[in-house]
């Protein structure tokens, strides 16, 4: 029904009589118009509920138990089916006024019981019961549908804004001399994970990953501003270079971690944090310099002892503190070494209580050696949830990967 049928129903006091005996459908016709009821007359089920069919704005039946055809206990039971149309309010009326009648009436469907020789004035206070009943159910329903319009229009919005999210992740895979490939799985529409990397020089590629506190609309936003923040390539307001005399310089990773915590700390009715690991790698010389900020360790791989370590640091969360210190670290990769970050989607991935964990996950890259290379973070990801035996992530899942190839 719509808001406007609904209103009807509501305003209306239509009342479909339902009454096989003419002298009392007659009798009981009279007495309800004289209450203020408009009244429709039925003489059987099935005529009652051809009316009912053409006549959706009626939503009270007061009917009688015996009668040809179809009696008054078999229509409320089609009327109180799941398969029928709309809610009635439905009154069994009946020549019996004893306990079991009642029981069978009620038990068949029937909102309210009345015997035929109740007072009309009686019948008239039961009557009206039944309508504020029926107005609260109408206005209920109407309330639903509101919300349910709003929820849909709630999820077409978030799907459009998880489609907008998926579009800032990087294309490109391949530079002069680094590999980079990942994948990125929101636990809900949009999550509150996001990664790139971008040529900072010819000889400079950076590249970072951040999980934001929460879930969400709020966590998202905020993954996206960090995402636009890093993106600014020049001018006062960039993160990942500064001026000097000689010109635009890159900035220590440590530094551009400290320059966003600087801006995400200063609103303190924002609760959101994050965790990050900013990197910078040399393609010429394969130095990775790296700040890791209250996130998992980088796991790296050495491609010539074919092994696998941590690479870690305790530094502060970002956004949270606005005294924190960060610290940058420095290594020097091998010819085909990788390096891998994550979110703690993965290492927290459970089963039976038990998490996954970081070195569950170092021994698995180290075990996918061999896997082909754009292959890598999808096929760890599908043993994760073969782990957990469940397709489905608690949480947000990234992993990105980069592997350095001098002179490829």
């Amino acid at each position: 029904m719509t808001q406007k049928e609904f209103k009807d129903a509501a305003e209306s006091k239509e009342v479909l009589l339902v009454e096989d005996n003419k002298t009392t459908q007659i009798l009981m016709s009279s007495l309800l118009k004289k209450k203020g009821y408009s009244v429709t007359v039925a003489s059987h089920g099935y005529e009652a509920l051809e009316i009912l069919q053409k006549s959706e704005h009626i939503q009270f039946v007061l009917s009688d138990w015996v009668m040809p055809k179809m009696d008054g206990v078999q229509l409320c039971q089609a009327l109180k089916s799941t398969d029928y149309n709309r809610y009635i309010f439905f009154v069994l009326l009946s020549a019996k006024d004893d306990n079991d009648s009642i029981v069978s009436g009620i038990n068949a469907g029937a909102d309210d019981f009345v015997a035929k020789n109740t007072a009309i004035d009686e019948l008239d206070a039961r009557i009206r019961a039944g309508f504020r009943n029926l107005n609260l159910h109408n206005e209920l329903l109407k309330k639903n549908q509101a919300l349910d319009n709003a929820y849909a229009t709630i999820r077409q919005d978030l799907d459009a804004a998880g489609d907008f999210i998926r579009q800032l992740l990087p294309t490109k895979v391949e530079f002069n001399n680094v590999l980079m490939n990942y994948t990125s799985i929101p636990s809900a529409q949009i999550g509150g994970d996001i990664l790139g990397y971008f040529e900072l020089d010819e000889q400079h590629i950076g590249f970072y990953l951040l999980d934001v506190s929460g879930h969400g609309v709020s966590s998202a936003l905020l993954s996206f501003s960090v995402q636009q923040t890093l993106s600014i390539a020049s001018g006062p307001n960039s993160v990942v270079y500064k001026q000097s005399s000689s010109g635009k310089v890159i900035r220590r990773t440590d530094e551009v971690v400290a320059k966003l915590n600087n801006i995400y700390s200063q609103d303190d009715s924002n609760p959101l944090y994050f965790t990050m690991v900013y990197a910078v790698l040399n393609q010429a010389t394969g130095q990775l310099d790296y700040c890791i900020a209250g996130h998992p360790p980088i796991v790296w791989y050495q491609h010539e002892t074919q092994s696998t370590e941590f690479l870690g640091e305790d530094n502060f969360v970002v956004g949270m503190f606005d005294f924190a210190d960060y610290k940058q670290k420095s290594v020097t990769l091998g010819p085909s070494d990788e390096v891998w970050i994550y979110t703690d989607g993965i290492t927290e991935a459970r089963f039976e209580g038990e998490f996954y964990t970081e070195e569950r996950l170092k021994e698995r890259i180290q075990h996918h050696a061999a896997t082909d290379f754009e292959n890598k973070p999808n096929a760890i990801v599908s043993e994760v949830r073969e782990w957990q035996k469940s397709d489905v992530f608690d949480d947000d899942i990234s992993m990105l990967v980069c592997k350095w190839v001098p002179n490829q």
